[in-house]
């Protein structure tokens, strides 16, 4: 189970931040100074998805290079955060891991905060540890640098004589742009999840046909299965082949392992990992829209200790982050190609959660999320925040009844 983290439309909007690496060591911080060209410092041209596998593995989407990359961080490339205080769950109160990131993170690369980006983010699950991918500067000379937050403190991950390896998700746009300008190469790779023994990644290829879904094993052989995804899109009323997969995680279903995706526009689909076969077209199953005029960003899957039921939440440009269930996951049936539209949200049950503005999630364990946000009395200052699971709301950013003095807060 993972996040992702991560999307490349993102770039081109508000603070979002694209990423590519530098070197780690024992979990020695490197100084501004020291940060060097990617040339120099590490084996990847750019960096956009990152996501954690087995044995302190981070597994990075190279999308100029078309590449995954794996580096083995070994035991002294991550630090347990087991002692960082989290917040009161009991009394929906988080905290700010980092405060203003952006501006510190700016500050640790010795750029002004205009000249980085936060592409995306993964949490390291046994000791907690926050991992960033970030891009300094901009256009041909863009630095990549991955962050990690070590006791409130940002620290550059020195990943240059770090154990490595790396494979090709085949041939990725060079060149090519969407009708707004952006490039379809930061979609190359969009989001990266591992499953037993595996990894599943999603983007687009240099292909007519360009929604693709990549799997091979890791570590890596020399074989990768592509699968192209076809989906029906029912605000677009039409079969769609090019947009990709933005977020996607693995889950058993009914004993099945099912591939669930979010679309950039915003189709929610199932897909059993069984059909995502070498060389053959997939016709995914969408059984929800989570609404026009919104691009997803991240997905998640937890637990809820209320019920005790499982469910996964997907956070979103311009709506509410919702949750739903993987119980109707499984039920849900495939919305029919004749199905009327209102451009809102249809198919699958869906519950909106109050997590709007969140750029980035991920979980820290079973209790407690950490989000990347706008600070909610001032926008233009970006926070490494907790929220607790399964409610993402933080009772400091609202008025509300418990917030009187004396009032007797739960423990």
């Amino acid at each position: 189970m993972r996040t992702r983290t991560r999307h490349p439309l993102l770039l081109a909007a508000a603070t979002v931040l694209a990423l590519q690496i530098l070197p780690v060591s024992s979990g020695v911080a490197e100084t501004a100074a020291e940060a060097k060209p990617a040339s120099v410092t590490s084996k990847l041209q750019s960096a956009g998805a990152l996501s954690f596998g087995p044995n302190n593995v981070l597994f990075v989407g190279d999308s100029k290079a078309g590449v995954v990359h794996a580096f083995d961080l070994g035991e002294g490339g991550v630090t347990s955060q087991a002692e960082v205080p989290l917040g009161n769950s009991a009394s929906f109160e988080g905290r700010d891991l980092v405060s203003d990131i952006g501006t510190k993170t700016a500050r640790l690369l010795g750029v002004d905060v205009d000249d980085i980006r936060i592409n995306d983010m993964a949490v390291h699950k046994p000791s907690k540890q926050v991992f960033l991918s970030v891009h300094r500067g901009h256009g041909p000379n863009t630095v990549p640098v991955i962050v990690k937050v070590n006791k409130g403190q940002l620290e550059i991950v020195r990943l240059k004589d770090v154990k490595h390896s790396s494979i090709s998700v085949g041939p990725v746009p060079v060149n090519e742009q969407l009708e707004f300008g952006q490039p379809q190469n930061l979609l190359a790779i969009t989001d990266i999840d591992y499953w037993e023994g595996e990894i599943f990644v999603s983007g687009v290829s240099n292909e007519e046909f360009a929604s693709k879904l990549r799997r091979m094993a890791y570590p890596f052989e020399t074989k990768v299965s592509t699968t192209s995804i076809e989906i029906w899109h029912a605000v677009h009323a039409q079969f769609e082949t090019r947009a990709p997969i933005v977020a996607k995680e693995i889950r058993k279903i009914h004993g099945t392992p099912t591939l669930i995706a979010v679309y950039a526009c915003t189709p929610l689909v199932r897909i059993p990992l069984d059909q995502l076969q070498d060389g053959v077209q997939v016709r995914g199953e969408m059984i929800g829209e989570l609404g026009f005029g919104n691009t997803p960003i991240d997905i998640i899957s937890y637990k809820n200790a209320m019920d005790g039921k499982d469910y996964v939440l997907v956070t979103n440009t311009n709506r509410s982050a919702v949750q739903v269930g993987l119980v109707d996951i499984g039920g849900a049936q495939a919305m029919p190609v004749n199905v009327p539209n209102n451009f809102g949200p249809a198919g699958v049950t869906q519950f909106p959660i109050p997590l709007a503005g969140a750029l980035h999630l991920d979980l820290l364990d079973g209790q407690w999320a950490v989000v990347i946000r706008p600070n909610h009395e001032d926008h233009a200052r970006l926070d490494l925040h907790t929220v607790p699971v399964p409610f993402f709301f933080d009772r400091a950013d609202h008025i509300v009844e418990m917030n009187w003095p004396g009032y007797k807060k739960p423990s």
